[in-house]
């Protein structure tokens, strides 16, 4: 039952996540987007040193090494939040 809840939770069509996020306030946002652009850069290839230079400045930039911590805080601080909880679940498994 546990696991059917949280599977409806995480399930979210595109058009639900871009409106969640509208919704959101913006330290959510702008966690939700971090996610996105570190996946981005996280897949591109350092084919050079320039390449993987520019991709570990992205990645700095971003914080892309506390994703994970800056999501669990945000967790904690929206804990009653449902819609909130949702769209970092949808947003942690897209990207």
């Amino acid at each position: 039952m546990i696991l059917l809840a949280w599977m409806a939770l995480a399930a979210m069509s595109d058009a639900q996540i871009a409106t969640a996020r509208k919704a959101a306030p913006a330290d959510v946002r702008a966690v939700v987007d971090r996610w996105e652009m570190c996946n981005h850069w996280g897949g591109e290839e350092p084919y050079d040193k320039a390449r993987a230079r520019q991709i570990e400045r992205a990645s700095a930039k971003l914080r892309c090494d506390r994703l994970d911590a800056d999501e669990a805080a945000l967790r904690r601080r929206y804990v009653h939040r449902p819609n909130i909880l949702r769209l970092l679940t949808a947003a942690h498994d897209i990207y």
